[in-house]
């Protein structure tokens, strides 16, 4: 269970370094608490492309970009997920946020908040993505 979730948007280069402190101020990022982010982008990704949630890790997904003996996490989702949530319909998205509330395994996330998590990251996509930058995720 990650204390304090992170998503922002920057290039491989800028997403080093954030490791110990999470994303540069410089960087547009949004930030959520108590939910375990790795479980959940790879339920997310699953639910999208139809891919099963163990073929996704044994890809080694999402990607592992830093971590620290203390917990911290840098991770990259993927294109394809990055890619399935920008072009999803506010009902996709809203269906989604159902779905994974009612399976998330720790049982803390209300719909309401899996709604706001979500629309937060596809509007944080769709608004700072741009050619040859990726979405991250620090999580402390």
């Amino acid at each position: 269970m990650s204390n304090i979730v992170k998503f922002f948007v920057a290039t491989n280069d800028g997403a080093i370094g954030s490791l110990h402190i999470g994303p540069d101020s410089s960087l547009r990022s949004i930030t959520f608490g108590n939910f375990d982010a790795e479980e959940a982008i790879l339920d997310w990704e699953a639910r999208l492309t139809g891919i099963s949630f163990d073929s996704l890790v044994e890809s080694d997904l999402p990607e592992v970009v830093e971590e620290s003996d203390g917990g911290a996490l840098v991770l990259r989702l993927s294109d394809s997920l990055v890619d399935s949530l920008d072009r999803a319909s506010a009902s996709q998205i809203l269906d989604l946020a159902s779905w994974w509330a009612s399976e998330e395994k720790a049982g803390k996330i209300e719909p309401a908040v899996a709604v706001g998590i979500l629309q937060g990251l596809v509007e944080l996509i769709r608004e700072e993505r741009h050619s040859g930058m990726f979405v991250f995720c620090w999580t402390s």
